[in-house]
């Protein structure tokens, strides 16, 4: 079950060993909360008739089987949490498949396995979570990772709560980031000045002032604007020397359009080169126009000029102006 589908329709009568996992710690608290809520509706007795084990902490694992077999105090349910086992050995997560292999009927084992591994050569999360739920024929696995297109449902829903309306472009621009926390902050910190969120709020809030620039520079050259891109250059550059930076993003993003051309996916690449993701995907439909050839020689263009600006064999802001006229030369 995924996140969300939990979310719109939670399961009435909980089966006693639910595993979470998946790559969003924050919306592993939100379901853990629910859980507990949902079995524990009296907030005064969830101290009493609840238990939190820290599996970092932990070094024998019977206590699992104790609490869990505990009988619960003026509650219907026993509630035992077993939290941080994503950077656990085989061995111990064996040992907490073991012990909820021993969960009573009436109890509710809650095994949180989200994140990322601490050092992910060689693991598969999804597999050792599918393990602890094999531990009994009657349990539950969540996952609590979102793609871009469950990150805009999730926007929606995070924006109603927030009581605020994010516009489709803006809603797309932070989806593609893929991250719930990026994405939660992003909307808490804007629906403190705004109640109506454009595709522009966003990208003010996910690129600094210095990035922004650069970025209407890139997209006046790539929908072939010479004159506006020429005008946009000279605010930038006030010193000859300052026509390093943008021939560096113009150099970076003609390489990011050449890649995604063939085949590169967008939040990987991003990832791999840490770059904004919302700025990589933003590049998807450039160069449609040209040929893997052309957008090559761009490439090779934006290149040599920054190599040379670097060397000293081309003042940068003769350089950077060559780069936009060749560029803007055919529109992409």
């Amino acid at each position: 079950m995924g996140y969300l589908d939990f979310i719109a329709d939670p399961p009435a009568d909980p089966p006693r060993l639910i595993v979470v996992a998946g790559k969003e710690p924050a919306l592993a608290d939100d379901v853990l909360e629910r859980l507990v809520a949902a079995a524990l509706p009296d907030e005064s007795l969830r101290a009493l008739n609840a238990d939190v084990i820290d599996a970092r902490e932990a070094s024998d694992f019977s206590a699992i089987a104790e609490k869990s077999a505990a009988l619960p105090f003026l509650a219907s349910r026993r509630v035992v949490i077993v939290r941080g086992t994503i950077d656990l050995k085989k061995e111990q997560r064996d040992e907490i498949a073991a012990a909820a292999a021993l969960v009573p009927a009436g109890a509710l084992l809650i095994v949180d396995h989200s994140g990322k591994p601490a050092r992910p050569q060689g693991r598969k999360p999804a597999d050792e979570a599918a393990a602890f739920a094999k531990a009994l024929p009657d349990s539950l696995l969540i996952d609590v990772t979102l793609n871009a297109a469950a990150c805009e449902r999730y926007i929606q829903m995070h924006a109603q709560r927030l009581g605020i309306e994010v516009d489709p472009g803006a809603a797309a621009a932070l989806a593609s980031v893929e991250n719930v926390t990026e994405i939660k902050n992003a909307l808490e910190l804007l629906s403190l000045v705004k109640k109506h969120i454009s595709e522009d709020d966003v990208r003010e809030y996910a690129l600094p002032s210095g990035d922004a620039k650069f970025w209407d520079l890139a997209g006046a050259i790539n929908d072939g604007q010479a004159e506006h891109a020429l005008r946009l250059a000279r605010e930038l550059v006030a010193d000859p020397g300052d026509a390093i930076g943008p021939l560096v993003w113009l150099a970076a993003e003609q390489q990011m359009i050449w890649e995604l051309r063939h085949g590169a996916r967008a939040a990987e690449y991003a990832a791999a080169t840490g770059q904004n993701t919302w700025r990589v995907s933003k590049l998807l439909g450039a160069g449609r126009g040209l040929s893997s050839k052309e957008l090559k020689e761009r490439v090779d263009v934006t290149m040599a000029a920054l190599e040379r600006s670097l060397t000293g064999r081309r003042q940068p802001d003769q350089a950077l102006e060559e780069v936009i006229v060749r560029l803007t030369a055919r529109k992409q």
